[in-house]
């Protein structure tokens, strides 16, 4: 369902967007790999501290050079440790402020909120809370660009989780 979901999203982005700006503003798509961790307590002096592959797909509108919307898909992978992998994956809504400081390289910094769920032990809890990032890119054509970002998350009972990426963008 997830995947559906994001599939119909990305459709819908990519067929209701006019041509990008030379501004700045206009929609983007992209497509990120990376690794992301998950640490928290257990309780007796044991800790759990794990991370796995992760992969997100993300939408958003630039408002103008400065400030944009992005919406992602997110998912963790199965960070391990002690021999227990947990599921974790999430919707993450950002606003984005952007510094360009050359017409190729920005940095940009974002807070939002993220809907995350997590699989584990064959139990499932969900919620809703605070996400950051931060990161640069670089733009190779007016379309085409990459960036690298970290980004925090406040999920419920967690020490840390977190996801270092790096990402394709298209803009329209």
């Amino acid at each position: 369902m997830k995947f559906v979901f994001t599939a119909v999203a990305s459709a819908l982005l990519l067929s209701a967007t006019p041509a990008m700006a030379a501004d700045g503003t206009g929609f983007y798509v992209g497509a990120g790999i990376g690794s992301f961790g998950l640490d928290f307590d257990l309780g007796e002096g044991d800790d759990f501290s794990g991370d796995d592959t992760s992969f997100k797909v993300l939408g958003g509108y630039n408002f103008n050079q400065f400030v944009g919307g992005e919406l992602e898909y997110i998912d963790g992978g199965s960070p391990e440790d002690w021999g227990v992998g947990i599921d974790v994956s999430g919707w993450n809504i950002s606003l984005k402020g952007t510094y360009p400081f050359t017409e190729q390289f920005n940095a940009f910094a974002k807070v939002g909120l993220i809907a995350w769920e997590v699989d584990a032990f064959g139990i499932s809890d969900d919620g809703n809370d605070f996400s950051w990032g931060v990161g640069g890119g670089y733009e190779f054509t007016e379309n085409f660009g990459a960036r690298i970002e970290y980004q925090g998350f406040e999920i419920e009972d967690t020490d840390t989780a977190d996801l270092i990426s790096a990402s394709v963008i298209y803009k329209f």
